[in-house]
Formats: C-alpha cells, sequence, structure tokens
C-alpha cells in the first residue's frame, strides 16, 4: 500500500470529529472547513512525523489546534492593521458587483509592459498570488491550492500586494508627469 492510502485510511475516519471541534470554536461552517483543510494538509505534509498509528486522532487534534491559533492571531493582528469593512458600508455600494473597482480600473490603466513590471518589483510572495488572482483570474481557492497556503493567506498577501503594487504604480505616474514636464518646460524646475 502506497504511502497516500495509508494516509487516507488513518485520517478520513477522524475528519467529521475534527470539523465538529473546529465548528464548535468558530460557529461558521466556512472557517470550519477551512481550518480542517489546513490540519489536513499540514498532517499529509509532516506524515512522516506520526508514530503510533493509534494515535492519529490525538496527533491531528494538536495539528487543527495549531492551525486555529495561527488564524485566531492572523485575524487579530489584521484588524490591528486595517479597519474592517462591513457589508453596510457605503463604500462597498459605491461600484456594483460587476463593475471594476478603484484597483482593477488602475489596472486597466496601466500598458500590460509597465504593469508586469511593476507586479515583477514586489517582493516575490505578493507578486505570485497578484498575477495569479488579478491578472489570470484565478479564485482564492484555486491560488490557495497551487501556492500551498491557506485561503486566508492568500486573500492577506493579495490586499497588502495591491496595495504595494497601487503605490509603485502611483509613484511612476508621478516621475512619468515629472519628467513629461521637465521636458514640455525646459528651464523651468519644480
Amino acid at each position: 500500500m502506497d504511502q497516500q492510502s495509508v494516509f487516507q485510511q488513518l485520517v478520513r475516519p477522524w475528519s467529521d470529529r475534527l470539523y465538529g471541534v473546529a465548528l464548535r470554536y468558530t460557529q461558521r461552517r466556512e472557517t470550519a472547513e477551512d481550518w480542517v483543510q489546513e490540519t489536513l494538509l499540514r498532517a499529509w505534509r509532516d506524515f512522516a512525523q506520526l508514530s503510533e498509528q493509534v494515535a492519529t486522532y490525538a496527533w491531528l487534534l494538536k495539528i487543527l489546534d495549531h492551525v486555529i491559533a495561527d488564524d485566531v492571531r492572523r485575524q487579530k493582528r489584521r484588524h490591528q492593521l486595517a479597519p474592517v469593512i462591513t457589508t453596510e458600508d457605503a463604500i462597498l455600494h459605491t461600484h456594483q458587483s460587476a463593475e471594476p473597482g478603484p484597483f482593477e480600473e488602475t489596472l486597466r490603466q496601466q500598458g500590460s509592459e509597465q504593469l508586469v513590471a511593476a507586479v515583477q518589483a514586489l517582493p516575490e510572495d505578493y507578486a505570485r498570488v497578484i498575477m495569479l488572482r488579478d491578472i489570470e483570474g484565478l479564485s482564492y481557492g484555486e491560488v490557495a491550492q497551487i501556492l500551498a497556503i491557506p485561503k486566508g493567506t492568500v486573500m492577506s498577501r493579495l490586499s497588502r500586494g495591491r496595495r504595494l503594487l497601487a503605490k509603485t504604480l502611483l509613484a511612476k505616474a508621478r516621475q512619468d508627469r515629472y519628467a513629461d514636464n521637465i521636458r514640455i518646460h525646459p528651464g523651468k524646475e519644480r
């Protein structure tokens, strides 16, 4: 029997119980599912560390506990770094869902060469997420699967990456306007 089959055989009986534990922590189905999925991914990654097959459930609970703690810490940091936007916030109603938002509009206005150069100038973690999500149009789940990171990490990196990208593009636009102004008015310095 191959390693993947052994893993499935040991883990499958416990997945529903893990989900139940996760659901009791969060009360939100999506979050509980994400936690269990992340737990199973980490378990597969560290499968060689499982020494006794009878201790599988305890081992999985320990991993789930770490996943929950990591997510709770990330959520606290995220709330400290940026205000939370709720569905009641007016900013969400300024753009219809079919219309592009400010970020998408900025991307559309950029030349493809400028955009690629700006994305490549970002730190690799952010550049990869932006390329896959915003340029290739993949879903958060697909990006998470490709990069082998949690969906929440994809969303966080995408948010930070977009801010960095916008900052880079705005700085480039200002620099270009300044250079154009100097060419138009060679004797004037501003």
